[in-house]
């Protein structure tokens, strides 16, 4: 399991964390690209904060592209 929680403040500024399993770290590019190669997709997004459905929305798509494009780039390597 991978997934990526969203986090707003009070002062509406919004940081990202990974999760994986019961482990949560600051997020890194890096290592969500060397995660996403073991797993292969990533998980519904965690949101803590006041987003807006907008907000929401946006991130949820961006989640579905990506996992989108892995799964297509894992099916034309296994052809």
């Amino acid at each position: 399991m991978m997934k990526l929680v969203f986090n707003k403040n009070e002062e509406q500024e919004i940081s990202v964390l990974f999760k994986s399993g019961e482990n949560t770290t600051e997020f890194s590019y890096i290592h969500m690209i060397k995660k996403l190669i073991d797993v292969k997709r990533l998980e519904e997004p965690e949101f803590e904060g006041d987003f807006s459905d907008a907000e929401k929305d946006s991130v949820r798509s961006m989640i579905i592209h990506i996992n989108r494009e892995v799964t297509e780039f894992y099916s034309e390597d296994e052809e």
